[in-house]
């Protein structure tokens, strides 16, 4: 054997050799066994050691790392994909820009993976190859990563998250197989964030719970609303709270109207009877069942306050009464503006008008009788009747028929003739005839 083979066999046994030459060729994993949140960022803390320098027949050159990659569920770290690569290696799809690699080429191979999904569970194996040909590692111990799920978990335990106002109620963030204590969390009431600085982030704690909070809770690591879990509602039963009563129609109550009073309330679960009320002074009286409360032909007796009682199986509640004031039509009546009065005379004055131009024209179309003269159209008719008496105590009677004035001359015919001619010196109008009449 020649001198060349001998060094290059001692080299190679000195680097075999635990503390030769400045290193063991290693790599660490510290834990081995990592649980993550989904959607949550992890770190899987990695260091590896070498050699400082090897021994050839040439001489003695010291190690360089060239590549480092990381690789998943794979033994040996060799293939087509990886999760890291610092080289020319095909990175999979599934890991570009999530994969961040915190290490170096000396001693450190720290890597992050971002967003953590189902899929990232499994075995990751760190491996550096260095500037000599034949030494490349791989770390085949590897570190196991379990990705969980989040959940709510509501202390004391209630079956379908059932509580009662009142009750002391911890709702804590948390998983099944790992604890999310180094993972900031945000928590979110029917999709939007609350603040919860009151308590550690993976808790919420009513003391006591209300009624307002009610509602669909879901916690997710922050910064990352894709990793929240599906809705966890916490259903508070309480009694029926802010019972108001709303009429309908609104404004004035007329008597002979129809008037309906309906009953609000909020309650869980929900109302379930409604009862309706009258008070008069210390006086009460039930009127009514049902979430409406309807008075046909309501009268002035109706007038009064009215309540409803709003119950359900936690409790019951009272809203405010409501006054209803029925007017009577004759208030209503006095109540009216003058504009008004003037638009009921005018309507009152046409009807009449109108009444006594049908009767007019109806006594137009009658035929004149065989003693009588046919009447003037258009004239009034003044008719004086003459008895034989002194012509002083003689009376003049005018008849008004129409707005328009007919004229008309009526002549009794008596057995004896009159005694005196008839004086036609009262006509005294052109426009107007009058006639006597002697018997």
């Amino acid at each position: 054997m020649g001198v060349e083979e001998t060094l290059r066999l001692l080299g190679a046994t000195l680097l075999l050799l635990p503390g030769v030459l400045g290193g063991n060729w290693a790599v660490w994993y510290k834990p081995g066994y990592i649980c993550a949140v989904r959607g949550s960022s992890v770190v899987l803390p990695c260091s590896y050691d070498y050699p400082d320098t090897y021994i050839s027949y040439l001489g003695t050159y010291r190690y360089e790392v060239q590549t480092v990659m990381w690789c998943h569920n794979n033994r040996d770290c060799l293939g087509t994909s990886y999760v890291y690569h610092s080289g020319w290696g095909s990175i999979s799809p599934e890991y570009r820009h999530r994969a961040e690699y915190l290490g170096d080429k000396q001693k450190i191979c720290t890597l992050k993976i971002n967003d953590i999904r189902t899929s990232d569970s499994g075995k990751y194996r760190f491996r550096f190859e260095t500037s000599h040909p034949r030494d490349k590692v791989t770390g085949r111990n590897g570190v196991t990563l379990s990705v969980s799920e989040l959940k709510i978990i509501m202390v004391p335990s209630r079956m379908n998250g059932a509580v009662r106002e009142g009750d002391s109620v911890t709702l804590t963030c948390s998983t099944e197989s790992c604890s999310p204590t180094q993972t900031e969390l945000s928590w979110f009431k029917n999709g939007r964030p609350i603040s919860h600085t009151q308590t550690p982030a993976n808790t919420l704690r009513f003391n006591p719970v209300s009624y307002q909070d009610y509602g669909n809770y879901s916690c997710a690591v922050k910064y990352n609303i894709n990793s929240s879990i599906s809705q966890f509602t916490l259903d508070v039963k309480y009694a029926p709270k802010n019972t108001s009563v709303s009429i309908s129609p609104s404004g004035e109550i007329v008597e002979g109207s129809s008037v309906t009073l309906t009953c609000s309330s909020n309650a869980n679960p929900p109302v379930q009877n409604y009862t309706w009320f009258k008070t008069n002074g210390a006086a009460v009286w039930e009127k009514g069942s049902g979430q409406s409360f309807t008075i046909t032909e309501i009268s002035p007796g109706d007038s009064g306050q009215y309540y409803c009682e709003a119950q359900n199986k936690h409790g019951a509640h009272n809203s405010t009464a409501v006054t209803v004031d029925v007017q009577c039509l004759s208030s209503v009546a006095q109540g009216l503006p003058p504009l008004a009065w003037v638009g009921l005379g005018a309507a009152a004055l046409t009807v009449t008008v109108l009444g006594v131009t049908v009767i007019c024209v109806k006594r137009r179309k009658a035929k004149p009788g065989p003693e009588e003269e046919p009447q003037v159209a258009e004239e009034n008719v003044y008719n004086n009747v003459l008895d034989p008496l002194p012509r002083q105590e003689q009376k003049h009677t005018m008849v008004d028929l129409d707005n328009e004035l007919s004229y008309s001359t009526i002549h009794f015919q008596p057995k004896n003739p009159p005694s005196e001619p008839v004086d036609m010196s009262l006509v005294n109008d052109d426009a107007t005839i009058y006639s006597e009449v002697m018997r």
